[in-house]
């Protein structure tokens, strides 16, 4: 409905503002006021004098009163009246949620293999250094470093074990690193300086290439690591006999050594465990639902071959699922999965953590070879092999009402599920609000004070802000993640403008092959309103718009 009047459009805020338990700020009022006229297009604030919200509320005294008016983003605190005092009395007053943690210096967490981009960049292109100008425009335009071009000196401060400033114009690498670096023998398959000025913003964010990627940037963290933090940390493990808690580990370092291990986020690592699993000379780290524990690795030798025998069955069945990962604890008492550890004291969270959907992705739909089933092409890529990702339409009507009670569900109970941005994990599946939605995505990346998303219904990417990611109910983790990654079987490559031209398209493809590693399918396709029989696999080939695979038979 369009709204008729500023008098219309005050009795509206007045009313999300009486129905919230909790203190919304400027944007969240706005979300909730224009979810009731149905769209943003519906309000039109110029009609009323106002240029943006802000400035709407600044001035509409007789309704609300804003925190703090210079913040254009402040709580909004409604001012009492006579017309909804009765419904005033029934809920709570507004409560001012705690301060959103600001970006200092110590909270810019560079990934590793960015840091170890920077690394190569400099090692192979600028040995003996360069000037910060040069390097704010030689270096900071490069795709994958360019969310820090804004922040150098921030980004800098937290490098510090990789670079060192020569007085206040030059920075160059740290001469031991540069030592360390003289002494690694890599294979060729890593990543040149060329090859990382060729890594588009797609490929940054797309499930599929992200550990390629990560393989070609990143060095053996043992091996460029400071000597004195392998020495402490080898230390302290062999002189614990049996398994270490990850949420353990800080206060046994601090105990021990008299000073906080901060170690794991100086080289990009949003957990001590992540950190550790990249250790193997040092230790071994055993992922599971209730816990993440270390061990050291003279203590214990890892039986790598111990699910050999389950991956190899799941191979020949040809099934393609995402499972439930296996429960070990020995903690019986104590029933925290990882992501619980971390939320049990968060300050923002209202609803109980058993409402909420803590593991890392929900079950993919189940896909098997010689499958064939109907799909819209959402997204296509031609970077490393031809790539599609699908969406399924089998489950098409149960998806529609999933995102209509996902949007109805969060407008009711968004802040209930707001929890502190700063644990938001990297490869965990949330809630996320977008273009006027609630969707389910996976976190790819976060940089700075955004997320990078994918949708994983659809395989889109979205870039948002802290403020609009939320844990997700587990009513809405029963339906299996609708979108899926797939290789266009017998082709090596072919042109991007070619392969666009079925993006939005309503395709049939048939399952040739599963990688299971990757959870991805090798496929034919072809589309569903073709009256040939060939698919465009053939055709392509055929016609010369792509190269046969020359793995291919």
């Amino acid at each position: 409905m369009v709204c008729q009047s500023l008098m219309e459009l005050k009795i509206v805020l007045r009313s999300v503002l009486v129905a919230c338990k909790n203190a919304l700020t400027i944007d969240e009022l706005w979300k909730r006021t224009i979810y009731v006229f149905g769209g943003p297009h519906q309000i039109q604030l110029k009609l009323f004098g106002y240029e943006t919200p802000y400035d709407l509320l600044k001035n509409i005294t007789d309704v609300v009163q804003l925190q703090d008016p210079e913040d254009t983003n402040s709580i909004v605190n409604l001012i009492s009246s006579e017309l909804s005092k009765h419904m005033e009395l029934l809920v709570t007053t507004n409560i001012i949620r705690p301060p959103k943690s600001k970006i200092c210096q110590n909270d810019l967490l560079v990934p590793y293999r960015t840091q170890c981009a920077f690394i190569r960049i400099f090692h192979e292109l600028y040995p003996e250094g360069l000037s910060i100008s040069d390097f704010e425009s030689d270096v900071l335009c490069i795709p994958i470093f360019q969310s820090y071009i804004d922040c150098v000196d921030i980004l800098l401060f937290n490098l510090d074990h990789l670079f060192i400033r020569k007085g206040q114009e030059m920075v160059c690498l740290q001469p031991k690193l540069v030592n360390k670096l003289n002494e690694i023998i890599e294979i060729d398959d890593k990543y040149t300086a060329m090859d990382i000025c060729n890594i588009d913003e797609y490929s940054l964010e797309n499930k599929y290439d992200d550990q390629q990627i990560s393989n070609g940037l990143e060095y053996p963290l043992f091996n460029i690591l400071e000597d004195s933090i392998k020495s402490n940390i080898e230390q302290l493990l062999n002189e614990v006999p049996g398994w270490i808690s990850d949420r353990q580990m800080c206060n046994l370092y601090i105990d021990k050594f008299g000073s906080a291990f901060t170690h794991y986020r100086r080289w990009g690592f949003s957990r001590v465990s992540q950190m550790f699993s990249k250790l193997p000379e040092l230790c071994c780290v055993h992922f599971s639902t209730n816990e993440v524990e270390i061990i050291s690795s003279i203590n214990h030798t890892c039986d790598v071959y111990k699910n050999a025998n389950v991956s190899e069955e799941a191979n020949k069945s040809g099934s393609f699922s995402i499972n439930a990962k296996q429960k070990y604890n020995n903690e019986p008492n104590e029933d925290y999965g990882v992501l619980k550890q971390f939320l049990r004291n968060d300050p923002y969270l209202i609803t109980s953590l058993n409402d909420c959907f803590l593991e890392q992705e929900i079950q993919h739909f189940e896909l098997k070879i010689n499958d064939s089933l109907n799909v819209n092409v959402c997204a296509v890529n031609t970077n490393i092999i031809p790539t599609i990702i699908c969406q399924s339409l089998d489950q098409y009507h149960e998806f529609q009402k999933l995102l209509v009670d996902m949007k109805n569900f969060y407008f009711l109970h968004e802040q209930e599920f707001l929890f502190d941005s700063t644990i938001t994990m990297i490869k965990h599946t949330y809630a996320y609000f977008f273009d006027d939605c609630w969707f389910r995505g996976f976190v790819t990346d976060i940089n700075l004070s955004v997320i990078q998303m994918i949708n994983i219904d659809n395989g889109s990417m979205h870039t948002i802000p802290f403020d609009d990611i939320r844990l997700l109910h587990i009513q809405f983790t029963h339906l299996p993640a609708q979108s899926l990654t797939c290789n266009l079987h017998g082709i090596g490559s072919m042109d991007e403008d070619e392969l666009l031209k079925i993006k939005d398209k309503k395709c049939l493809i048939y399952v040739v092959s599963i990688d299971q590693q990757n959870k991805s399918a090798s496929v034919k396709i072809k589309c569903i309103d073709s009256v040939s029989d060939k698919y465009l696999n053939d055709e392509w080939i055929e016609s010369g718009i792509a190269e046969p695979d020359s793995d291919e038979d």
